[in-house]
């Protein structure tokens, strides 16, 4: 296969992992015809799924829950009047949860503590699991909830593989953030290059670097993952996502090697080093403090002088320079809209029969970045450092025309609601936005 050739492959209907969603265009979504970069990009999700999610059909299609109330249609016929009772109810009952937030918000950034906890109990009456977007935000807003969010959590996560794969292939967030970064750093190692190696932040389970560990074997390169040992990292994920890297790195041939170090035990020691930051993006559902991704971000910048090699880093949080925010309230209704349009984007892509897995979906993966005591403290720490990656004084990496085009294929934009856009001043970030409104960002820097 040409190396000029597209990365993405023709459709995901090769493989249907969800057998409870159907083959629907809004939920499947069909790829041209088009490869880059000389593998097969869907093929590797294969590989990823099948270490990811040992179980079977059977399994799969019994643990996921289904609402049968509404399976085969619905069971009464509703009249336009109560149509219009019914859409004006939720309206009000979204708006006054608005109103409410905004006051808790206002309350809290004039530091009147007892006015918020009454404006909160408020709210707390007022959430819904199965309700509106904002009845389901505000559930995981409030600590007074907990209860019913872990239970939530814990019915969830008996089928989180499940979850985990059908979240990662029905939306374009974690595609996105990890079709482009891994462009630009294919797109940046030189032919003569022997040997890679690519410093990861978050590794997690591994579901971005097949397609690179496949790259590389036709490239005839040697590579080595180096997964940074966090602190607060309990997971216990390495040695089992090690384990999956070798054997399908084995399957091709290639040298890799993977380890894992202390961010101070990282060397030049590799012809060309990529480092890749990847933070917040919905499928990983865990949140990393903004302190650990500047001290990663000024390692590698260090390291980058004496070494060729590229910067990526990608953002699912909803962020933007503290300066723009000066106040609170302000800085909590950004966030209220990021997740906010993260939830609209996910109901509008899922089947109403499904609630209870979209549910199950939200609660792992969203509700984790959801927490007014977090917001809070997020835009504390952000205050007292404005420090960004715009910072670093590094040169922004050109975002290529191939990869925009092909990623824009990746979302559908032009039939959904998703469009990509590019910005940076060298061109160098990619947004993927949901109705006007960013929810990933990548860029690259060298």
């Amino acid at each position: 296969m040409m190396q000029s050739e597209l990365l993405l492959h023709p459709s995901w209907a090769t493989h249907s992992y969800i057998h409870s969603i159907p083959q629907h265009s809004s939920l499947i979504p069909s790829f041209s015809n088009n490869e880059f970069l000389g593998y097969d990009h869907m093929e590797s999700f294969d590989d990823v799924f099948r270490w990811l999610c040992d179980d079977d059909d059977q399994q799969m299609e019994s643990e996921i829950p289904i609402d049968k109330s509404t399976e085969n249609g619905p069971t009464h016929s509703m009249t336009s009047s109560e149509s219009y009772d019914s859409e004006a109810m939720e309206m009000e009952s979204e708006t006054g949860i608005q109103n409410l937030l905004t006051a808790y918000a206002e309350a809290m950034g004039l530091q009147q503590r007892k006015l918020a906890e009454v404006i909160q109990k408020c709210i707390s009456e007022k959430v819904n699991p199965n309700g509106q977007t904002l009845e389901r935000l505000a559930l995981n807003l409030f600590p007074c909830s907990e209860n019913e969010k872990e239970y939530l959590k814990q019915e969830s996560i008996r089928n989180f593989n499940t979850a985990f794969r059908g979240f990662y292939e029905i939306f374009p967030y974690g595609r996105f953030a990890h079709f482009t970064a891994n462009s630009a750093i294919l797109e940046a190692v030189p032919n003569h290059v022997d040997s890679v190696q690519i410093v990861d932040f978050d590794m997690g389970e591994g579901s971005q670097w097949p397609v690179v560990i496949q790259v590389m074997a036709q490239r005839r390169k040697s590579l080595t993952i180096t997964s940074v040992k966090l602190e607060d990292d309990n997971s216990g994920l390495f040695e089992e996502t090690k384990m999956h890297l070798l054997n399908y790195a084995g399957s091709f041939g290639l040298n890799l090697k993977v380890e894992e170090k202390e961010l101070g035990q990282i060397v030049n020691g590799n012809e060309f080093m990529a480092f890749n930051c990847m933070v917040g993006l919905p499928h990983m559902g865990r949140t990393r403090r903004r302190t650990q991704v500047i001290d990663f971000l000024k390692v590698a910048k260090q390291l980058l002088v004496k070494t060729q090699g590229i910067i990526t880093f990608g953002d699912g949080e909803y962020s933007d320079r503290m300066e723009n925010y000066p106040t609170y309230p302000s800085f909590f209704d950004g966030n209220l809209s990021h997740y906010k349009a993260l939830y609209e984007s996910m109901a509008l892509g899922f089947p109403s029969y499904l609630t209870q897995g979209r549910v199950a979906m939200e609660t792992l993966f969203i509700a984790p970045f959801i927490s007014s005591m977090s917001w809070l403290q997020k835009w504390e720490e952000g205050r007292e450092n404005l420090f960004s990656q715009n910072d670093l004084g590094l040169k922004g990496r050109r975002m290529s025309r191939e990869s925009w085009n092909e990623v824009r294929e990746l979302v559908k934009e032009g039939e959904s609601m998703y469009k990509v856009r590019v910005e940076g001043g060298n061109e160098n970030e990619m947004v993927l936005e949901w109705n006007g409104i960013p929810l990933v960002r990548v860029s690259a820097w060298m």
